[in-house]
């Protein structure tokens, strides 16, 4: 794979590109990239859309199928888009094999490929096509609408296709959506939203959250019983005529059942934020992460996970909403263990950062290359992720961004800088210091 160019290379080595493309030298925020990304995912909105999203990452375009039918009359169309996602992380998000998550391609390239170093996005439909390209080394972003660059940038990425299947695949599916320069028609549409889009938001919108009063049915469902099953197994542990092999075995029943419980407590949560208010307060950060880590940590070795977690000697308080956060974390805590298979670390370092405190997970996964797929994610509806492995539902991180910003605080996600050494993702979460503390 070695001397492969980039797009960003392979866009300026062809002469006949030149004026095609447009470039913009932007910061290290990469604020072209957010903009352009932003537009044409509010363009895509309003376009029918079917084709092919090719790109260094799911999330760019993800939360926009499944539209209800009455979006139509609001000008808004199903996307419906077949995800090619070239990258190296060892994110669950991302199983090794090449194998499909729902109509998502992941295609494995090296560490040590610049292309890397680029963010993409190209996208392909029935009436237009639109490419960004974001270069970390050459601090700029290209952006054309122009189906020569295109054709020249998927030339750049199929020789990175090393399983012939995958390639075939790929070249099959951009014959039946070949690059094609829109229409006027097309265009006029695209400069009304370029012109309305006033905002630049340094993070992809979060979606709302939808079909609420569906899932506040399920979580009752799933919850009523589950706790009469709770009670009925600690009724039965505070019997003195049970032996120990009984009792550890309704203590497992009892741990599985706390866990969905809590899980759904969760869900049900976020399905409320739009019914009320939540009351935020001066929270001790250490005291939660204090109280729940001796739980993960046990949870964390039955599958043969270690945790690490750094706590300085001084933290000021938080202003937040300590019995929700602590459900957040516990969320984001299962959500990252189920992720990764035996022998992974998991590491939490909370640190002073300004007005805020900063708490961040960095996962490595210790064993890569013995074989085997990590867990498989999948999206159910906008704001729901399923582990088909072992039917357990829990929130995207976008729905969690959307809790997070309720209890006055913000959750980023990353690609790590070295991709070589952990999954590739690093989950942040910044949370207000309380501004009375001492």
């Amino acid at each position: 794979m070695a001397g492969l160019a980039t797009i960003y290379e392979a866009l300026h080595q062809d002469a006949q590109t030149q004026g095609l493309f447009e470039e913009m030298h932007q910061t290290e925020a990469r604020e072209f990239w957010y903009r352009a990304i932003a537009v044409l995912r509010q363009f895509a909105m309003q376009t029918p859309c079917r084709g092919l999203l090719i790109t260094h990452h799911p999330y760019i375009f993800a939360n926009f199928r499944n539209k209800p039918p009455d979006t139509e009359n609001l000008g808004l169309y199903q996307i419906d888009l077949q995800t090619w996602v070239f990258t190296a992380s060892k994110s669950s998000l991302f199983p090794q094999g090449s194998l499909p998550i729902g109509d998502t391609q992941v295609v494995p390239i090296a560490n040590a490929d610049p292309l890397n170093q680029e963010w993409f996005c190209i996208l392909i439909t029935e009436v237009f096509c639109a490419l960004v390209v974001s270069s970390a080394v050459n601090h700029s972003c290209l952006w054309s609408l122009h189906p020569n660059i295109l054709q020249v940038a998927i030339a750049a990425l199929l020789p990175r296709c090393r399983h012939r299947d995958q390639q075939s695949l790929l070249q099959s599916r951009l014959l039946q959506f070949p690059p094609i320069a829109p229409s006027y028609q097309v265009m006029a549409r695209f400069g009304a939203v370029l012109m309305a889009q006033l905002s630049v938001h340094q993070e992809l919108t979060v979606p709302e959250i939808q079909e609420v009063d569906i899932i506040k049915a399920i979580t009752h469902e799933v919850r009523t019983p589950l706790t009469t099953i709770r009670m009925l197994v600690r009724s039965l542990k505070r019997r003195k005529d049970i032996s120990t092999e009984v009792k550890s075995k309704l203590d497992r029943v009892d741990d599985e059942c706390t866990d969905q419980i809590e899980r759904f407590n969760l869900i049900f949560e976020a399905a409320q934020l739009d019914s009320y208010a939540i009351a935020l307060e001066p929270t001790e950060i250490t005291a939660i992460l204090s109280d729940g880590f001796g739980r993960w940590q046990e949870y964390a070795s039955r599958r043969q996970i270690s945790l690490e977690m750094l706590l300085p000697s001084e933290i000021p308080t938080i202003v937040s909403n300590a019995t929700l956060l602590s459900q957040v974390l516990n969320g984001l805590m299962d959500r990252l263990i189920r992720s990764f298979p035996p022998d992974s670390h998991i590491q939490l370092v909370l640190t002073n950062a300004g007005e805020y405190v900063k708490l961040q997970f960095q996962s490595q996964v210790m064993s890569q290359g013995l074989g085997g797929d990590l867990p498989l994610l999948k999206a159910v509806g906008q704001w729901l992720m399923l582990q088909p492995e072992t039917g357990t539902l829990s929130l995207s991180l976008p729905t969690t961004k959307t809790l997070l910003k309720a209890l006055g605080g913000k959750l980023t996600v990353r690609m790590h800088s070295n991709s070589a050494a952990y999954d590739g993702e690093i989950l942040t979460i910044f949370l207000p210091v309380n501004s009375t503390s001492s």
